[in-house]
């Protein structure tokens, strides 16, 4: 089906060059895209995606134009539309009739006025800046940096913190002061007056399901759950599942099996790994094609100049190990893919160490616990070369702007910090390849499953128990399989009680075959990647050592990376946090 999955827009840049330029570096790695460039009045767009990208295109009646990024147009019927957005409605009465990544995008017919409304996460993130008196907004960074021209010292240093200790930033940040990306889950203009935009939260915490009973509220997460996924199938005729050993896209499988879905399974990670390991059994009970897909351990090096061109310095230089997987699935069946994004959120994956982590009275420089920082806290001044205490503290400001952005209870005001920032600024670069490569449908963003979710009491949320439950009640013979959600399955049969029994009795060295489950086992590649590719695989870092010494105690730099050189996942991330930073010197 037709589909566009990006977009750039400019009006009153007298020239374009830049942008263009950065555009197709980035699009030159995807010959399989379609790309059209046509004006409205006053405005210059450039779309790309899958088939005919005019299906989603539709001219309304006072000649404006609407732009569909993310779903197939196909699927609803555009006059419907003629009503909710007349020249009479205000947009910020309208309401998407699509679920899951999409964004809509109005120009008026003159092409001096945007309107543009996205889903309820923001979850295809749009950069705009103004250039001179005329503005530019896309979906790829890259392309907004090289038109507006930024440069070192527009660099936004509490933003800059937050990719160091994140590798990410918050809210509607970037790592350019001038440059900011969309709230989700709004109406943004763009007119003669500047740009504004109104936030809508149309998901909502709430207590809705706080007095309902342990039963009701699983068969509720059933219905809802197998609600959600069965509308995405119904949307094409096979599909790829990139399946792990995670909860999310067990569930998924496990639907689609039961709907009786013309669905392949594929699982990337090192051999005998746990993904590897416990997906081959997910299939295998459900009875659907499973295949492992090697990425090898040369993809830091080979990708990451193609990672450059895509997210520029947008998040940090993690995520290349998608890339090689996705290159795999060229040579099997066409079809879009399913994805899991965001169920782990949803479900609750980290409203116990949230919760345990922050507290209403206590002001602090990172949104996530120690586990998932890369550059700690207490390590930024002696890495810098800066001042940095007002940046941090305009840090924690936005930190607890986030924390405190919807009404509710303090565990539910919390899951916007994950939701709205990981997920947004980071975690998303899964779906933006898998769109790019074969495009992708996401059935847990769905505003009626998240209200759902929204509205749970936290003792069914930690640890996700309610969505255990749920697998353990529909579909048993998965929660016997144990996987990376917990160190056992959720179901542990005799069977797997009595091998856990043995194996605590053997040295490491012989807990292989039947007894693989109970052996350390290496998750990421990251560190062999690094290994094999040196210098290549950190990427500008050595091209832009001396600019960077300007910035950074490179001392701490060189330790970090033997430190990674020798095993540390911990210094990789550091380094990669790094990449960001040095990717933007690297032509200063």
């Amino acid at each position: 089906m037709s589909a566009i999955i990006g977009f750039t827009v400019l009006k009153g840049v007298d020239s374009h060059q830049s942008a263009a330029t950065a555009q197709q570096r980035a699009l030159a790695y995807f010959p399989h895209l379609n790309q059209m460039t046509f004006d409205v009045g006053e405005s210059k767009i450039s779309i790309w995606g899958h088939h005919v990208l005019s299906d989603c295109i539709h001219y309304m009646p006072d000649g404006s134009v609407l732009i569909l990024v993310g779903p197939e147009a196909g699927l609803y019927p555009w006059k419907a539309l003629h009503s909710d957005l007349s020249p009479d409605s205000p947009p910020q009465v309208f309401n998407l009739p699509w679920e899951g990544r999409v964004v809509l995008l109005r120009i008026s017919a003159n092409g001096k006025c945007w309107t543009m409304w996205n889903d309820w996460l923001g979850s295809i993130p749009v950069f705009y800046a103004q250039v001179g008196k005329g503005w530019i907004a896309s979906t790829l960074e890259p392309v907004v940096v090289a038109q507006a021209g930024f440069t070192p010292n527009d660099i936004f240093l509490p933003a800059l913190l937050s990719i160091l200790i994140h590798g990410h930033t918050l809210g509607d940040w970037s790592l350019y002061k001038p440059m900011c990306v969309i709230p989700p889950d709004c109406t943004a203009e763009w007119n003669e007056h500047g740009f504004t935009s109104k936030q809508y939260f149309t998901v909502r915490p709430s207590t809705e399901r706080w007095e309902t009973g342990w039963d009701d509220l699983i068969d509720e997460m059933y219905e809802l759950t197998r609600e959600a996924i069965s509308a995405v199938l119904k949307k094409g005729t096979f599909w790829l599942l990139p399946l792990s050993s995670g909860l999310d896209s067990r569930i998924i499988a496990g639907v689609g099996a039961e709907f009786g879905a013309n669905l392949r399974a594929y699982t990337w990670g090192a051999p005998h790994s746990e993904d590897v390991e416990y997906a081959s059994r997910i299939a295998r009970a459900l009875g659907i094609p499973w295949k492992w897909i090697d990425t090898g351990t040369d993809y830091l090096a080979k990708y990451v100049q193609q990672w450059a061109d895509l997210f520029g310095s947008a998040m940090h230089f993690h995520g290349m190990y998608q890339m090689p997987f996705l290159d795999a699935l060229k040579a099997e069946p066409s079809g879009r893919i399913l994805s899991g994004f965001l169920g782990d959120q949803l479900a609750g994956f980290d409203v116990d160490f949230q919760t345990s982590f922050h507290s209403p009275s206590v002001r602090t420089y990172q949104a996530v616990e120690d586990t998932f920082v890369h550059w700690h806290v207490n390590e930024i001044p002696s890495l810098l070369k800066m001042d940095v205490q007002d940046a941090f503290e305009e840090l924690a400001c936005e930190i607890d702007r986030m924390r405190n952005i919807q009404p509710g209870p303090w565990f539910q005001r919390l899951r916007f910090l994950p939701i709205w920032g990981r997920q947004r600024h980071f975690t998303y670069f899964q779906t933006k390849l898998e769109d790019y490569w074969r495009g992708v449908d996401v059935p847990y963003l769905n505003r009626k499953y998240a209200q759902f979710c929204l509205s749970l009491p936290r003792a069914v949320l930690d640890h996700r128990i309610l969505q255990q439950a749920m697998l353990v009640r529909y579909y048993g013979k998965l929660a016997v399989i144990p996987g990376s959600f917990a160190p056992e399955p959720i179901k542990p049969t005799g069977r797997y009680l009595l091998k856990k029994r043995i194996a605590h009795l053997l040295p490491s060295v012989l807990r292989r075959g039947p007894f693989r489950d109970f052996s350390a086992i290496l998750l990421s590649r990251d560190v062999e990647s690094l290994r094999r590719g040196g210098d290549r695989a950190i990427w500008p870092l050595r091209e832009a050592w001396n600019r960077l010494s300007e910035w950074v105690n490179l001392d701490l730099v060189e330790r970090e990376y033997q430190s990674a050189l020798s095993g540390n996942m911990k210094s990789v991330r550091k380094l990669q946090s790094l990449q960001t930073l040095a990717y933007r010197l690297l032509d200063a």
